[in-house]
């Protein structure tokens, strides 16, 4: 799953590209589930960039249910799965982010590596939102991380990936219109290898309270680096 992400940038050419305000962010190193998540998304013709809690419930979920929610959904089948399926269709949103963290199990160990754009820029990852109607009349929005099979890079640490969508594709997930099943597989796809750079990290990010920059520079020493870094830039 994709559990960890940061949000420091704010992505200013990317958020206005898509025609949305740019939204002020305070910097953030270690977003964890069942925290607010920045995301893009469109609601009765409107962009909107703001953050909704991670961990998405359906909304036909019971009102005062106390599940903190789904982080991911799986592209593959969503449409087969009630609980994903009507916001696969109607309601996807962009969760631009600098990068996410996945662990590596070495045997009785998990390693932290930290994901990033191989070109420096962000990542735009497909998520879904719901939006659920409590009795007193409150709403709550929701969202989750759409994750497919990876990519070479990310492979070595992790079997899923989350969705990054490129250019066109962007607007494409946001629109508005019902999408097909074909249609959500279509823009659901794994990214090109390459794509992402990856090197292990401090394990301070398994503790959710630790926020800080740090988390993401990479662990010095070529003894603490993974051993198919040489394999990727070869």
């Amino acid at each position: 799953m994709c559990g960890r992400v940061t949000q420091f940038s704010r992505h200013e050419e990317l958020v206005r590209s898509l025609g949305a305000a740019v939204p002020a962010l305070a910097p953030r190193y270690n977003i964890s589930p069942g925290t607010p998540l920045l995301c893009l998304r469109r609601e009765q013709g409107a962009l909107k960039a703001e953050s909704l809690a991670w961990g998405f419930v359906p909304a036909w979920a019971a009102p005062d249910s106390r599940d903190e929610g789904h982080a991911n959904a799986r592209a593959e089948g969503i449409f087969d799965r009630p609980t994903f399926r009507d916001a696969a269709r109607l309601r996807r949103c962009l969760v631009p982010i600098d990068g996410y963290y996945e662990w590596k199990t070495e045997g009785r160990q998990k390693i932290p590596y930290y994901f990033r754009a191989a070109d420096g820029g962000p990542l735009a990852v497909g998520g879904l939102w719901s939006l659920q109607v409590r009795p007193d009349g409150t709403m709550r929005r929701t969202l989750c991380l759409v994750t497919v099979a990876p990519n070479r890079e990310a492979g070595e640490v992790h079997s899923r990936m989350p969705v990054l969508l490129q250019g066109a594709q962007q607007a494409a997930w946001l629109a508005e219109r019902p999408f097909a099943s074909a249609d959500f597989a279509a823009l659901a796809a794994t990214a090109p290898d390459r794509s992402l750079a990856v090197h292990r990290v401090s394990p301070d990010v398994n503790r959710v309270a630790c926020d800080d920059p740090r988390l993401i520079e990479p662990v010095t020493g070529a003894a603490d680096q993974p051993d198919f870094l040489g394999d990727l830039l070869g």
